[in-house]
């Protein structure tokens, strides 16, 4: 009588690994070394956000605020018309008079502009 051959994990890989599915796992396994985290913004720097944010909103400044854009740092500058208090949502009017939603949470740094 024959043999029974068993040829262990080899029977569960895939026989034809196509380039694309290639690329992705090569994409999934690497790490972008390029991106920026998030820096960790402690109680007393969020409360000075908050506090310029304010001051802007009474004295109709310009502020410009730079927010974390998936990793990317991003600038915007305008005027703060409206805060959500529930949501924390900050709604922005551009120098274009066009409006912009950010959340509180993307905000990495507020300058008040003069």
């Amino acid at each position: 009588m024959g043999t029974i051959r068993d040829r262990g994990l080899v029977k569960w890989q895939a026989a034809l690994i196509m380039p694309e599915h290639k690329a992705v796992n090569k994409k999934i396994g690497e790490v972008d070394y390029f991106l920026n985290k998030k820096p960790i913004l402690d109680e007393y720097l969020v409360e000075e956000f908050e506090n310029n944010i304010h001051y802007a909103m009474e004295f109709h400044l310009t502020i410009r605020f730079t927010l974390h854009n998936e990793g990317n740092p991003q600038e915007l500058r305008g005027y703060c018309v409206y805060i959500h208090p529930f949501t924390k949502e900050l709604r922005i009017q551009k120098k274009d008079s066009s409006f912009v939603k950010i959340r509180f949470d993307e905000v990495i740094s507020v300058i008040v502009e003069d």
